[in-house]
């Protein structure tokens, strides 16, 4: 391990308007999977403007290994970046807040990092308490995807993904179209996981695709109309820099 980077294992987690999850314990078991770890580890919760009491229950657990970031309000897409270009570790995962992906899933992402993979993400294979029509909605937006930018990735939105150190400062510091522009309102997202998957393989970069089981946990943060909408023009938009060399 690098002396000078004694981190090894960073967890990125977006926070905005987690009130009522963290009040329902979703932080009990993420927190004590770190702690049973042996490797030195962080945890870097970003507050991505919330209005209700996010961040002041956040700082009651932060301590040498766990930090909180607060930033404007801007989404998924800039909660994320912020979180993963502050963060240290040799390998550096992002999950979701309310663990519909449970982190201590991320061991089989670090075998697959000590494998010779720089990008690892989740492909789910459990999707328990999502609706038919979601499915049918996620299966037509990953069909476009893998047609318009991702050939080759069979589940580019699952909120479980980690890189090395090196692939993450590389791919987050070079996103475009899916950081915000200007004041947004509720849960942005856009299509973010598109864009850091489609310069994961425009840079070269090595990604393993691991099966993860995940629960769809209801939120009513995204328009379930406009959301998509927005998320494939956005996938448009992102082939469209690429063939402009907007990237290099």
């Amino acid at each position: 391990m690098n002396k000078n980077n004694p981190i090894y294992l960073s967890v990125v987690v977006p926070a905005y308007n987690e009130s009522s999850n963290f009040q329902a314990g979703v932080l009990d078991l993420p927190l004590k999977y770190l702690k049973q770890q042996k490797y030195p580890w962080e945890l870097i919760f970003v507050d991505d403007g919330s209005t209700d009491d996010t961040h002041n229950l956040l700082s009651k657990v932060m301590n040498r290994n766990i930090k909180v970031l607060q930033i404007p309000h801007g989404g998924k897409a800039a909660a994320v970046t912020a979180g993963m270009l502050a963060a240290k570790g040799r390998y550096i995962l992002f999950t979701d807040f309310d663990q519909s992906t449970p982190l201590h899933q991320v061991a089989e992402f670090i075998s697959a990092h000590k494998s010779g993979a720089d990008v690892v993400i989740g492909v789910r294979t459990q999707t328990a308490k999502d609706t038919l029509v979601r499915k049918i909605r996620s299966w037509a937006f990953v069909t476009l995807v893998q047609v318009v930018a991702l050939p080759g990735i069979m589940d580019s939105q699952c909120g479980f993904k980690s890189f090395t150190h090196t692939a993450a400062r590389k791919i987050f510091s070079k996103l475009k179209v899916c950081l915000p522009q200007g004041e947004i309102a509720g849960g942005y997202m856009g299509a973010f996981d598109v864009e850091v998957l489609f310069l994961a393989q425009k840079y070269g970069y090595a990604i393993a695709q691991v099966p993860v089981s995940w629960i769809k946990y209801w939120s009513d943060r995204l328009n379930i109309w406009k959301e998509p909408f927005q998320m494939a023009l956005d996938t448009f938009k992102i082939r469209l820099y690429g063939i402009l060399g907007k990237y290099e």
